[in-house]
């Protein structure tokens, strides 16, 4: 009893504490974008073999063929839309940054003072809501650029930070820097989509080719066949059933990757 008496007046002690200064910058900051990520593909894959190993307990190789087949459809799937998820995510980091130099360096062009035009510009644009709660209680404002920008979409935000600890040190002017920053990032921008929409026919053709196993499924019961007979009720079938679910699903991988390496030449 001392014992739990003695640590209920340290948590309560704790919780009554006020914030360290630390602690209440991170609270003003807010939390649009966090730091850690669940790993998508490990937790997948382990899924997968999950599946396999239920699979195999229940009937033996037949369960587990099933349970590969099934469930390698299912992962890839949904790691198709998270990746899709993640790009038109990654797109519009990229539009914000270069919407907001540019109207940042329209309000510093008109005579606001740099602290206010980046409050201002919070104010309409997302990704500047970070850094603009960093410097409202104090903190180091292009530490804070420089950390958001290494998020997705917003290494244009790294220069910004590069600048403004420059102007800080230096008193230079940010508008030729951001008006030069604000004209790239634009122009990278109108790449980006067209490189975007060319890619857009690849991606479509391998997400319809890793679900054409399933349309010559469907036109084998069409022309009075039993194909599904076939795959799950004998030795060949159930490895071509297994092998062509993991190339189907190798195949959409593979496109998605390859299109994502043509796109980082923009």
């Amino acid at each position: 009893m001392p014992l739990v008496s003695a640590l209920s007046v340290m948590a309560a002690i704790l919780v009554w504490q006020p914030l360290a200064p630390w602690r209440r910058l991170r609270a003003r900051a807010p939390a649009h974008r966090s730091t850690t990520r669940v790993r998508l593909v490990p937790l997948l894959m382990g899924g997968v073999c999950a599946a396999i190993a239920c699979g195999w307990v229940v009937d033996s190789a037949r369960g587990a063929v099933l349970s590969l087949s099934v469930c390698t459809s299912l992962a890839v799937a949904v790691w198709t839309l998270d990746h899709s998820r993640r790009a038109k995510r990654r797109v519009r980091a990229r539009d914000e940054v270069a919407r907001g130099c540019s109207e940042l360096a329209a309000l510093l062009r008109a005579g606001h003072p740099p602290g206010r035009a980046l409050r201002l510009v919070a104010d309409g644009v997302p990704v500047f809501a970070e850094p603009a709660a960093y410097a409202a209680v104090g903190g180091e404002l292009p530490a804070a650029l420089q950390r958001v920008g290494s998020s997705p979409g917003c290494h244009g935000l790294h220069g910004l930070g590069g600048a403004w600890l420059i102007a800080e040190r230096t008193g230079a002017s940010l508008t030729s820097f951001l008006d030069d920053l604000a004209h790239n990032l634009a122009a990278e921008r109108e790449l980006g989509r067209t490189v975007d929409t060319e890619l857009a026919a690849p991606r479509m053709s391998g997400r319809l080719l890793g679900i054409l196993p399933v349309v010559g499924l469907a036109l084998g019961f069409a022309i009075g066949g039993d194909p599904v007979a076939y795959l799950t009720g004998s030795l060949p079938g159930l490895a071509c059933l297994g092998v062509g679910s993991c190339l189907a699903a190798g195949g959409v991988v593979w496109t998605e990757k390859l299109a994502d390496r043509a796109g980082q030449v923009r």
